[in-house]
């Protein structure tokens, strides 16, 4: 997940008194070594995510991880490893009876439960129930995705859910790398800006959720008509934000590359009440208004400019330019070598809610 510097961390002074709304990071780095397994047993283990802590010894622990609260959903992302965590039957008494959704991003990953144990590889994923005992131990780097879901609510969108616990979810599964990519939208405070994005964003996991960990009829339908629709679409702008350099950029291209039909990427943007070709061109403007409105970077000629955003005709850059922003381009440049520019548009954060 990115941008976990970025969020306030939990220090020790924070987690004795009340938990703090919104996301938190919880980073051991600064904590004195010796130390470490302590501070994460009681003041994170314990009274966060209800599990007690036991060194392996073989390596330091490391644990620099973000907490993120939504309505139905938590969602724990970072990297944690040197330690053999567990869920006895001493802390079952906090109720938390649901599901969590584990996701590796990196090193061996060994999880137990009953009487199964799953070693999960790079890119992999299981359910597994938070109402019974387990335990988990992570090699380096550590990196992981912990979705936790009501049982309530996640039960009806899964074929079989208690049976499918602790069993492989492929890294290749294309519904958990939609469900990967998608959940970095949390990393970007707007996404959770309001009770309604967070409802939106939340059903969308569990439809995405379901479909990886194997939906049921109604959950299979919850994911086409939401979820999945939605993490397609946000695919298809990080790609297109990746690639607005490219003059030659097309729907058939993003389509091959997202395995879907040109008409099919089509209708994601018809359904926002947009085209591709008036996004594209927006995302290109954006871009350029962006680069000549930065004062304190040289940008060179218009020109340049213009093909480095994927415009192939500089004629046609310009009065694009114009009709959007009233104003030509070298105004604008000129107007922040001046320190009188207006402030930049925000044309780059992908809104997918429609859907």
């Amino acid at each position: 997940m990115r941008k976990l510097k970025q969020r306030p961390s939990a220090t020790l002074e924070l987690l004795r008194g009340a938990r703090p709304s919104g996301p938190i990071r919880f980073c051991l780095n600064d904590v004195a070594e010796r130390e470490r397994p302590a501070v994460y047993r009681d003041f994170f283990g314990r009274s966060v995510v209800n599990i007690d802590v036991e060194p392996t010894g073989d390596a330091p622990l490391e644990v620099d991880v973000t907490l993120q609260t939504l309505p139905g959903l938590r969602l724990l992302s970072g990297h944690v490893h040197g330690s053999r965590n567990r869920r006895t039957r001493e802390l079952l008494a906090d109720g938390k009876g649901g599901y969590s959704l584990l996701i590796n991003l990196g090193g061996p990953y060994l999880l137990s439960q009953h009487d199964d144990e799953l070693m999960l590889g790079d890119g992999d994923a299981t359910l597994m129930t938070t109402a019974d005992p387990c335990s988990f131990m992570h090699r380096p780097p550590g990196g992981v995705v912990a979705l936790y879901f009501s049982r309530e609510r996640i039960s009806p969108l899964v074929e079989g859910a208690e049976d499918r616990c602790l069993k492989l979810i492929p890294a290749g599964t294309p519904a958990l790398k939609l469900l990967t990519d998608y959940i970095e939208m949390a990393s970007d405070e707007r996404t959770v800006a309001c009770s309604h994005l967070q409802d939106l964003f939340v059903s969308h996991v569990y439809d995405l959720a379901a479909a990886a960990i194997g939906a049921s009829r109604d959950g299979a339908r919850h994911a086409q008509e939401g979820g999945l629709r939605a993490a397609r679409l946000y695919a298809i702008k990080q790609d297109i934000a990746k690639n607005l350099d490219s003059a030659d950029l097309s729907v058939a291209e993003l389509a091959a590359r997202h395995l879907c039909t040109p008409r099919f990427v089509q209708r994601l943007f018809e359904n926002e009440g947009t085209t591709f070709t008036e996004y594209l061109l927006a995302q290109r403007l954006g871009r350029a208004y962006r680069l000549l409105g930065d004062r304190n970077r040289n940008v060179g000629k218009i020109s340049t400019v213009a093909y480095d955003c994927g415009f192939g005709d500089v004629s046609y850059f310009n009065r694009a330019f114009r009709r959007r922003y009233g104003a030509a381009p070298s105004e604008v440049r000129e107007r922040a070598a001046s320190g009188l520019s207006p402030r930049m548009p925000d044309e780059g954060y992908n809104q997918v809610w429609s859907i």
